[in-house]
């Protein structure tokens, strides 16, 4: 019998430093490999997939570990991404290298750490974890009877595959991806049949950028408050990672202004938070 496994970037503990729960203590399981490619990604690692490597380092370590290439998926991973308009920041060619884990392995690690540092919480991240959700459908129940809460963290384009597991999710952090700001096509007919799924335990995250339009905010809260006026709404500035003239920018604080006053009158809870883990120093 074949066991089922993932590709798990990486498993680790920190502090969350975005949404609904920030500041909360967290362990943090990373599926490898995405359905988007947006402009402002901040975790190019998780994008393509490479080789099995060593697992349970620090990022940096498992970056820098050179792996023979022999595996077809390994050959495949090495050409360049391609995306249809803005590629991420920083996007290496060799992307940091994966493990296949399987559930108990996966779901050993989490606990483990968990228990360690008194987290209460997994977060199922990436990439996005729903390329995944048989895997997480076999995962969850381990965590539920250590007693943890399961987060899931998803660009909210997969709605078919969000339906397989909203039963055991108690958390959904969910992106509303504007066109201006990830350089891809827009989804709002994805966003829309995600997030009727389960307004209930979801929570939106919509990175602004320089380059986002009002318009298609102004349409993010629309199709927001179309579902349910309840649903938390965090405004969240791109953090600029590079000086280049080239890298992604946060908007203009006059644009932030306007987009803070148009969700506050359309929605019960709307707030502007900037991603604050890379300002504690944390994962």
């Amino acid at each position: 019998m074949k066991i089922l496994t993932a590709s798990i970037t990486e498993i680790f503990c920190s502090i969350q430093g975005e949404g609904l729960y920030c500041g909360q203590k967290q362990v943090f399981l990373r599926f490898a490999g995405c359905n988007l490619r947006c402009a402002y990604c901040d975790e190019p690692a998780a994008l393509a997939k490479r080789s099995q490597a060593p697992f349970g380092c620090h990022k940096s370590q498992v970056t820098s570990h050179k792996v023979p290439v022999a595996s077809h998926r390994s050959q495949t991973a090495r050409h360049k991404l391609q995306v249809t308009s803005h590629k991420p920041e920083k996007i290496r060619e060799e992307s940091p290298d994966y493990k296949e884990m399987s559930v108990v392995d996966a779901a050993a690690e989490v606990i483990k750490l968990a228990g360690k540092n008194r987290a209460g919480a997994v977060s199922l991240t990436g990439g996005e974890p729903l390329l995944n959700w048989g895997f997480i459908r076999a995962l969850v129940p381990a965590f539920r009877k250590a007693g943890l809460a399961v987060h899931l963290e998803t660009n909210g384009t997969l709605y078919r595959e969000f339906l397989k597991v909203k039963s055991l999710v108690d958390v959904v952090a969910m992106d509303i991806k504007l066109p201006s700001s990830t350089g891809q096509k827009p989804f709002w007919r994805e966003h829309g049949r995600f997030l009727s799924v389960a307004p209930e335990k979801t929570f939106i995250k919509t990175v602004v950028t320089s380059k986002t339009r009002l318009s298609e905010f102004k349409k993010a809260v629309e199709l927001t408050t179309s579902i349910s006026r309840s649903v938390p709404f965090f405004i969240q500035p791109a953090t600029r990672r590079s000086p280049s003239p080239g890298a992604v920018r946060p908007p203009s604080g006059i644009f932030l202004e306007k987009a803070c006053c148009l969700a506050a009158a359309k929605l019960s809870t709307a707030r502007l938070l900037p991603q604050q883990h890379p300002k504690w120093g944390v994962k």
